[in-house]
């Protein structure tokens, strides 16, 4: 016989299918059966990681995340094992099923895995379902008689502004195009200087003035970059606050960029060539 919650019935397999499938998922998380990476990976350069181990390394970098979504996870499944508090542990996992389903498509998880998270996510909705009315008469409050248009003009305000103001950000504040936008890689360094033996220097295209120079064993120095109308390239100490100048050059009729140091003994004159232009 179904059992019912509030005279509506409600078929026991669904629930029990969805509360072993999260339950199981819960325990691979808590015992490292998910979210972990293998080296070969780790020491891949971060644009060459394919958006399976991505996903993965993120979600394990924290083994406190990882719990809290396992025990989320199994937490929710105990609670849909009761007709009685079924519906809260439906709801608690909906949201969190469907954003691993979104996840499972659109970074290449698995088929697999996504076809189980969307079988896991349709029986929490066959849970959730026979409540819809009543759960809308919650969340959906009686219609205010006043004051529509207000907000209405107050919301396209928000929005229009809020728009506005991120496009400027990414566009303009963030990204500043320049020429030498990109990657380029030390081809030669000459001079008496004692620091360290860059092997590339980046022009960021993604933020402003942002130039990293990188050695080869990982180390990175972040320094501010400006292009003036006569091709002129001059990198100052500290991003956007300046400081002193340290290297300044131009690019070469051949399409090398040639630095030279200016007022500092640690460094040397470097000849870069370009590896990779911005997109």
């Amino acid at each position: 016989m179904n059992e019912l919650v509030q005279g509506t019935p409600k078929p026991p397999a669904v629930r029990w299918v969805a509360a072993a499938l999260c339950i199981v998922y819960g325990f691979a998380k808590l015992n490292g059966a998910q979210f972990t990476v293998l080296d070969s990976e780790l020491s891949k350069p971060l644009g060459q990681v394919s958006g399976f181990w991505l996903t993965w390394y993120y979600f394990g970098f924290s083994p406190v995340y990882g719990s809290l979504i396992a025990l989320l996870q199994i937490g929710g499944a105990v609670l849909l094992v009761w007709p009685r508090t079924a519906l809260l542990g439906a709801l608690v996992l909906a949201p969190l099923m469907a954003n691993i389903f979104l996840i499972d498509v659109f970074y290449g998880i698995d088929p697999g895995a996504a076809a189980v998270a969307l079988g896991i996510l349709g029986c929490l909705i066959a849970v959730i379902a026979p409540h819809a009315g009543r759960l809308r008469e919650v969340v959906l409050l009686d219609r205010p008689a006043r004051r529509s248009r207000l907000r209405l003009a107050a919301l396209a305000f928000i929005l229009v502004g809020a728009f506005g103001f991120t496009w400027w950000g990414a566009n303009f504040n963030n990204r500043r195009p320049t020429p030498i936008d990109g990657i380029w890689q030390v081809v030669s360094a000459t001079g008496e200087g004692i620091g360290p033996a860059w092997q590339h220097v980046f022009f960021e295209r993604n933020r402003a003035h942002w130039v990293t120079f990188r050695a080869a064993d990982g180390t990175d120095e972040l320094h501010h970059f400006e292009v003036d109308d006569q091709g002129v390239v001059r990198i100052w100490q500290t991003w956007l606050e300046k400081g002193p100048l340290i290297m300044q050059g131009r690019v070469t009729i051949d399409g090398r960029l040639e630095l030279e140091p200016v007022g500092s003994p640690n460094r040397r004159r470097m000849v870069l060539q370009r590896q990779q232009p911005a997109p």
